[in-house]
Formats: structure tokens, C-alpha cells, sequence
């Protein structure tokens, strides 16, 4: 059995390695799994296959925590650095209206997926039925310092918050499955929208474009030093604001990544934006590949299926937020993409809006963690009139 940080770091890089090496074989049983499934689903899933088998032990390590504090930064400033301001500021107010439409869909869609799931389960409802739930409308509009938050304010007990977790981590990274899912088939889902946008802000071959990078020893050394003390820089000033205005909801993750966003754009129209393509993206994209591969080992089916109510209304629940988006992004006529990346900064928060941007071009990935950013300003306060919501729900039935 593979246990602890280090072992389980090198046994996810050799699997990435053997994914993306099968995922180019002219082999045609290969070509045409790959073509039905991406080598990003396959980074997402098998390690919780390998978890899920005994063959990787994460009791003892928090792997995905440590990626997240060291790489997520590294990833999030690079990505700004490069941002192309000029097609950003094109965008328009689009993504804006989606990731409130989604937001709005997870406020309405706890008390209404906990309204049905009394109709069905009865027995397994109670007058607190909502306490654990209402961690997860901090989570799905925000991130995990806003379900820390409503934890604080509602007090679920640990089996609860515990159960909480579980279908959250369980819908929120399969529906980020989903959506990659879609990703190549978005030109047909773009045109039934009739979406209007640029076209030219998504690269047509974003894999080719990493892979002719030229590395030197220079380059290489620059990018990594310097993105690593930006990484330590946002998050040593994170820690100290955290403590230093002592809101609890705006935590040191939060700080970092507003830290290392702001450093991004300020440093982007500096000499120092030559980094970017000098290689940065390369790398930053292959960090992101090792977070992807990271969260896939959280997933646990073990406590999801235990608690059919919990089951049932998490699913009605992602289902309704969903349906927020389509209907609004149909109505506008926005892109895939842009719904894709507003759902996610929602769900998923910073490094799932991140995956999924950087999964259709690094262009916009400054979009994810500007959308995420947002989820964590306004995740507590939708959180909580959800949570209200559902004690009303709860309290009436």
C-alpha cells in the first residue's frame, strides 16, 4: 500500500505520466476511448479508484491541502500574469449574470431539493435536518471558509458535518466531471444557444501549443523561482491578514489567492509578463494537472450511500443549480464555456473554476478565480438565507 505525501506525489506524476503517454499512441481502441473520454477525466478518477482499492492510503496525509498552498498560488499568478486584458475586458458582463444565476439556483435549490426529499424519505427527516445542509450552501456559493463559517453559526453534530462533506465533495467533483465531460462537444451545445462570443479567445489546439515550448535551464530556474516566491510571499501575507482582521470567514486561503491574483495583474504590464510565455503556462498547467489528480483522492462513496436523503437531495439539489445556469445562460445566449466557469466558480470554488478555464484555454483562467473571488465575498451571506431556507423547510414539515 502507497501511504504517505511524498509516495503518493510520485505515484500520481507516473500515472499522469502512463495517462497522457497511452492518450498519444496511434493505437486505435485507445484513440477512441480517449476521444469519449478525456486524459483530464481519467487524472480526475483513477486516483479514487486507487483509494477506493486500498492501494492508496490518504489517512495520514492531506495531499490535496499541500498542493493546494504550494501549487494553487504558483498556478493562479502565472495565469494572471498572461492574462490578454484587452479580449478580458471584451467579455462583457456575461459570466457576471451566470455566476448569480448560479448562485441564486444553490439558494432556492437547498430548501426545494429538502422540501421533495421529505416527500420521499419521511423517516429520515427531522427539525434539524438543515444544520448539515447549510454547511453545503456555504461551500456551493462560496468555498470551504464560508462552509467553515456556517458550520460556526449552526453547529451541525460530526457525524453530520461529516456526511455534509461527503455528498459536497461527492457532487461538486463529479458535476466538475460533467462538465470537462462536455467540453469537447461545446461547439455543438454552442450552436442550439445561438451563443454570441469571441471566437478568438479560445485557442483551437491548446495541448499543441504547450507541447512546442523550448525550454532553457535559464528560463526554467527564472519561472520557478520567482513563482515560488510569489507562492510564499501571498502566503505568509494571507496568514497575517487573516489574523490581522480576524473576520472568519475571510481566512488565509482567501488573502493568498486575492494576494496572488492582484500581484498577477499589477505584474502583468511589466517586464516580468515575458515569463508567461516563456514557459510559465507550460508549467503552471502541469501544477494544475497534479491538483486535479490530487482532489480525485478525496472522493469517498463510503458515507454517500449510507444516507439515501442526503443522496437523493444532493442530487436535486446540483440539479436545480444546473438548470439556473442553462436557462439563463439560453436566455442570454452565453457560451459553454462561460457557464462551465461560472458553475464552477460557485460549486468548486478557486481551483475547480481554475481546472475548468485552464481546461478550455489558459486565457481564461484569470476569469475562474475572478468569478471564485466573488463566490467567497457573497458565500456566507447566500449561505446563510439558504440555511434559513431550509430551518423553515425543516421546521414546517
Amino acid at each position: 500500500m502507497i501511504k504517505g505525501e511524498l509516495a503518493i506525489f510520485i505515484s500520481l506524476i507516473i500515472m499522469l505520466a502512463c495517462i497522457f503517454y497511452l492518450a498519444k499512441l496511434n493505437i486505435r481502441v485507445l484513440k477512441l476511448l480517449f476521444a469519449a473520454v478525456p486524459p483530464l477525466l481519467f487524472c480526475y478518477f483513477l486516483p479514487s479508484l486507487l483509494v477506493e482499492y486500498h492501494i492508496i492510503d490518504i489517512r495520514e496525509s492531506d495531499l490535496n491541502s499541500t498542493l493546494g498552498k504550494i501549487l494553487l498560488p504558483f498556478c493562479i499568478f502565472y495565469f494572471t500574469l498572461g492574462l490578454p486584458l484587452k479580449k478580458l475586458k471584451s467579455i462583457g458582463n456575461k459570466p457576471i449574470i451566470l455566476f448569480f444565476a448560479g448562485a441564486m439556483g444553490i439558494i432556492v435549490g437547498g430548501p426545494m431539493a429538502l422540501s421533495l426529499s421529505h416527500l420521499f424519505f419521511p423517516n429520515d427527516f427531522n427539525a434539524e435536518s438543515y444544520k448539515g445542509l447549510a454547511t453545503i450552501a456555504g461551500s456551493w456559493i462560496g468555498g470551504t471558509a464560508n462552509q467553515m463559517a456556517l458550520n460556526a453559526i449552526f453547529l451541525p453534530t460530526p457525524n453530520e458535518l461529516a456526511k455534509a462533506v461527503t455528498v459536497d465533495v461527492f457532487f461538486g467533483e463529479t458535476w466538475l466531471a460533467m462538465l470537462l465531460f462536455i467540453i469537447p462537444f461545446q461547439d455543438r451545445l454552442n450552436r442550439y444557444l445561438k451563443a454570441e462570443y469571441e471566437a478568438s479567445l479560445i485557442p483551437s489546439n491548446l495541448d499543441e501549443d504547450l507541447l512546442v515550448k523550448k525550454f532553457t535551464f535559464n528560463n526554467l530556474i527564472y519561472i520557478l523561482g520567482f513563482g515560488f516566491a510569489i507562492t510564499l510571499l501571498s502566503n505568509s501575507a494571507g496568514l497575517f491578514l487573516s489574523k490581522f482582521i480576524g473576520i472568519s470567514f475571510l481566512n488565509s486561503s482567501f488573502w493568498t489567492f486575492l494576494i496572488c491574483t492582484s500581484l498577477g495583474l499589477v505584474l502583468g504590464f511589466s517586464p516580468l509578463r515575458k515569463l508567461f510565455y516563456a514557459g510559465a503556462d507550460v508549467i503552471a498547467t502541469l501544477f494544475l494537472y497534479f491538483i486535479i489528480a490530487s482532489i480525485g483522492l478525496k472522493i469517498s462513496l463510503s458515507h454517500l450511500f449510507s444516507t439515501p436523503i442526503l443522496l437523493f437531495t444532493g442530487f436535486i439539489w446540483i440539479s436545480i443549480h444546473g438548470l439556473a445556469i442553462f436557462v439563463v445562460g439560453k436566455w442570454i445566449k452565453a457560451p459553454y464555456h462561460y457557464m462551465a466557469i461560472a458553475s464552477q466558480a460557485n460549486v468548486g470554488g478557486i481551483a475547480s473554476a481554475s481546472v475548468i478555464a485552464t481546461a478550455i484555454s489558459p486565457a481564461l483562467t484569470s476569469l475562474g478565480v475572478i468569478l471564485a473571488l466573488l463566490g467567497y465575498a457573497i458565500g456566507t451571506y447566500g449561505g446563510y438565507i439558504s440555511a434559513l431556507l431550509m430551518q423553515w423547510v425543516s421546521q414546517t414539515y
